[in-house]
């Protein structure tokens, strides 16, 4: 991983941050695909070389967006760890998430379960991407890796767990800044958190989310009872999907994964 990369996550950060700034003070809501558009575009145009990413066909969306899968590879391409991610922004006015707990469908079925199963099925680390703004009126509160001392600005991209957003469900879906960011991190931990070991991107990322938010993978592989189907694990695997060499090599994929409005492939160069 090179010094540059973390540096350009936690300027979009800041950027994201000034942004949120200046929506509210002109009375304007930026959506967070707008958000997510631009800092890919970013992290592509500063990193040629270590990011990689692919937009599915829109028909792949929910009707509030759609997840998307981030994966983290040594430079060899040996080991491999794969995130789902939901993005959230701010809502300016009322200074909540207000699409947190979203629900879609005839039976109104909880966004958050959808990413739950989803990331369960596939071995992938479920996380929210959130992009927030401090107002005057509220103190933003988050927690902070090993790699910088805490800045309100680092927080403008920060990410959260699931069982976090979950228990703020079962609170009465709880989703004002304050609460929802208590549980929150700089996004930039996942690419510069060195602090609890390991020897790559890859798997300094994988230790980073286990000791920070308690993620654990299984003691062993599950299969399917139907299809006898080897079911993945979360955490560190050997190989990707195929969708994801699609990505890196630019050809276009064959069978996007439902729910996925694309991927990113982040290139760790130790």
């Amino acid at each position: 991983m090179s010094s540059s990369l973390c540096e350009t996550f936690r300027a979009l950060a800041f950027r994201t941050y000034d942004q949120l700034g200046k929506g509210r003070r002109v009375g304007h809501q930026p959506l967070e695909e707008t958000f997510t558009d631009i800092n890919i575009l970013e992290l592509k145009d500063r990193h040629g070389s270590e990011i990689y990413s692919q937009t599915f066909s829109k028909h792949q969306e929910g009707l509030n967006g759609a997840d998307w899968e981030w994966w983290l590879t040594n430079q060899a391409r040996s080991s491999w760890l794969g995130l789902r991610v939901q993005a959230k922004v701010l809502h300016l006015q009322s200074n909540s998430f207000a699409h947190l707990h979203y629900r879609s469908g005839k039976r109104k079925a909880y966004q958050l379960g959808k990413l739950k199963r989803a990331s369960s099925r596939d071995g992938l680390v479920p996380l929210y991407c959130l992009y927030a703004h401090e107002p005057q009126s509220v103190k933003l509160i988050g927690r902070s890796c090993r790699s910088f001392v805490h800045t309100t600005e680092s927080f403008g991209c920060a990410i959260a767990p699931l069982r976090h957003i979950e228990s703020l469900q079962k609170k009465g879906e709880t989703n004002d800044l304050a609460s929802v960011m208590a549980g929150a991190v700089p996004w930039h931990c996942l690419v510069c958190c060195s602090g609890y070991g390991g020897i790559d991107l890859p798997s300094r990322t994988w230790l980073f989310l286990q000791k920070t938010f308690g993620y654990k993978a299984p003691r062993k592989r599950i299969q399917h009872s139907d299809k006898q189907e080897r079911k993945e694990v979360i955490g560190l695997r050997s190989r990707p999907p195929l969708h994801v060499y699609a990505a890196i090599e630019g050809r276009e994929v064959d069978s996007a994964p439902e729910g996925v409005r694309g991927v990113v492939v982040v290139v760790g160069h130790e």
